[in-house]
């Protein structure tokens, strides 16, 4: 489960997409994982660009969605992150 933070950022983010302001969303999404990531908030940071990946695929912004699912990939790696049942789910 993401902190609250977190969920109140996703939030936010998630409006910015259904409202069509997907580059900002996606320049948002990229800055605020970096914050996360920058801080060891590891799990945080993959909650946000699952989320983030997922939401911009479904709005067919497939460029975006996949940029953020390669940094959801990256950031497993570069925290060494074991890879269980969980983290294939997503």
């Amino acid at each position: 489960m993401a902190s609250k933070g977190t969920e109140k950022t996703l939030q936010k983010l998630r409006e910015s997409v259904n409202n069509g302001n997907y580059y900002e969303a996606h320049q948002m999404y990229r800055t605020v994982a970096r914050r996360y990531n920058k801080q060891h908030k590891y799990k945080d940071t993959i909650h946000l660009l699952h989320d983030g990946a997922i939401l911009l695929l479904q709005h067919k912004q497939n460029g975006s969605g996949s940029d953020l699912a390669n940094y959801m990939l990256d950031t497993y790696k570069s925290a060494n992150l074991p890879v269980d049942e969980a983290s294939l789910g997503k």
